[in-house]
């Protein structure tokens, strides 16, 4: 063979090596190591402040049946500032973060600007506490906030949402059950940003048959939409007989149950982060 042709086809070789090593695909990266860290982090509804869980907090059973849940009470200014009161006791866990908000009035725009700053609030208390793995609770429009979070302003690949668990939730906010609102629209339309690896608990109160009171039961159903095609498990619990208001649904003994036994337990851990 003639040099010059030899090493012709030795330098395309050589070439066709690099192009094929810059077009290979990545393989799957290695999943996060979860921190032991695990905290439970709850959102009041609209017009509640940081105090709104104190009689549910209270009532949970101690961590491992030994050791006192640590809490955290947080309130977020308009600019993103927050005011931490409390601590997280060494070799707590599972400590429980409560967020609330200076502006926390009603109404879409406020309510997108709410998970706007808990996104901004979860970055803060992941890098100063070094965790990566968390659970959730919201009540009322405290479940719309985590929703739209999770949606929009909290980038799930870096902190994995093991379980969310909402108490009441307004999801469509149409008086009529065949009607979707704007926002149900909008939360259905961006499913897929909410981690498939995940558990959802709704919870419904029922003072009669189709209301706690305040919010229908259709509207808080109408989460079906947003979460069961999409995560991995998601569950619907109906809550009935005394404290099934929508206000007092957060003191009610069975909630406290439903929280103690599924949102602050392992049953809550997911092992990855796929």
């Amino acid at each position: 063979m003639h040099m010059k042709n030899f090493k012709w086809i030795i330098s395309f070789f050589i070439f066709a090596s690099i192009v094929i090593g810059m077009k290979s695909p990545i393989t799957k990266l290695p999943i996060l190591e979860r921190t032991d860290l695990s905290p439970i982090i709850m959102v009041p509804g609209s017009s509640a402040g940081e105090n709104r869980f104190d009689y549910l907090i209270s009532n949970l059973p101690p961590e491992n049946d030994y050791f006192k849940h640590s809490l955290l009470k947080i309130k977020i200014d308009q600019e993103g500032r927050l005011q931490i009161r409390g601590n997280i006791s060494i070799g707590d866990d599972e400590p429980i973060i409560v967020i609330a908000f200076k502006n926390n009035r009603d109404g879409y725009k406020n309510i997108n600007q709410q998970a706007k700053l808990l996104g901004h609030a979860i970055i803060i208390l992941k890098r100063k506490y070094n965790f990566n793995n968390f659970r959730a609770l919201g009540h009322s429009n405290g479940g719309l906030i985590w929703t739209l979070a999770i949606e929009r302003y909290i980038n799930t690949s870096k902190i994995h949402l093991d379980c969310l668990m909402t108490i009441a939730t307004p999801y469509n906010l149409e008086n009529e059950s065949y009607k979707r609102s704007q926002m149900l629209d909008e939360l259905i339309d961006n499913r897929n940003r909410i981690p498939h690896n995940t558990t959802v608990y709704s919870i419904a109160g029922a003072q009669s048959y189709d209301t706690d009171g305040k919010v229908e039961s259709d509207s808080v159903y109408s989460g079906k939409y947003i979460f069961q095609p999409r995560v991995k498990y998601f569950t619907e619990i109906t809550v009935t007989g005394a404290d099934t208001g929508h206000y007092n649904l957060p003191q009610n003994r069975q909630v406290i149950g439903i929280v103690s036994n599924y949102l602050c337990d392992n049953l809550a851990r997911t092992n990855t982060f796929e």
